[in-house]
């Protein structure tokens, strides 16, 4: 049983959201806003003696293997997060896990898909992944609605599905932008709230949220709120308040290995 948990996770992408909104960057100078974020994030998790889950895309691993080794050296999971973000292909579970695992010399266990896509479970599994963690069970306009899928663990197709958190029988998503816009103390109240009631608290956020963002105008003000420095800010309130509380910050890969012994004393 999975209890008293907090499961942080960052989509360690290049950052490509002005394309999203009609403007051009290129893939260098988005691997670069995003390594300036990863690094304000690391710092926050040293600081506060956390543990994260690191979905790495190809594309960034390639551009900064340093900061992939970094990752792992200061002890917490790198998973995979597809090759191109903005880009996915079918080949991208397979490429991806070649990309990253070659980088960080390690096996990789996890995976979630760019924008929280749909996800082939049998083709996880072909690839060698464990776990997923493609389902943020809510509803979100013109992105996907999850209203219906379990907001708890499940397998599909021999994968372990760790769904993102949301709050209370509204499912209101607990993801990286609830932490732009809500006031604090609303977010931890909820967050806490989702431990009571799932036995865990799982999240994402994006390197690029922690960058400066300020002369990006295509992106959109809502999202720049709070953003550099101030959401680095908030990410350590948030973790102080959860270990305040007697919660634990553990990985995406120590949540299945937790599963898969409960299932084990369940036979």
């Amino acid at each position: 049983m999975i209890k008293n948990k907090v499961l942080l996770s960052f989509d360690v992408e290049e950052f490509d959201l002005p394309r999203e909104h009609g403007a051009s960057i290129s893939l260098e100078e988005g691997i670069e806003v995003s390594a300036q974020g990863l690094e304000r994030i690391l710092r926050v998790l040293d600081r506060v003696g956390a543990k994260a889950t690191f979905f790495c895309t190809g594309n960034f691993a390639e551009g900064k293997p340093e900061l992939i080794t970094k990752i792992i050296k200061s002890g917490h999971e790198v998973a995979c997060h597809g090759v191109d973000h903005f880009s996915p292909q079918e080949t991208d579970l397979e490429r991806s896990k070649e990309i990253v695992e070659k980088i960080a010399k390690i096996k990789v266990q996890g995976y979630r898909q760019p924008r929280m896509q749909k996800i082939d479970y049998k083709e996880l599994r072909r690839c060698g992944y464990k776990y997923d963690s493609s389902v943020n069970p809510a509803y979100i306009p013109g992105r996907y609605d999850n209203r219906k899928v379990p907001r708890r663990p499940f397998v599909k197709g021999g994968i372990l599905e760790i769904p993102t958190s949301v709050a209370t029988r509204m499912r209101v998503p607990m993801f990286w932008l609830a932490l732009h816009l809500f006031p604090k103390k609303i977010y931890y109240k909820m967050a806490k709230m989702t431990v009571k009631s799932d036995g865990y608290f799982a999240t994402y956020f994006h390197p690029w949220e922690f960058a400066n963002l300020a002369e990006y105008s295509a992106v959109p003000g809502y999202i720049k709120h709070n953003s550099g420095m101030k959401m680095a800010g908030r990410l350590e309130g948030l973790i102080c308040e959860m270990l305040k509380n007697g919660y634990s910050c553990i990985t995406y890969g120590e949540c299945y290995e937790i599963w898969k012994k409960t299932r084990k004393k369940e036979k």
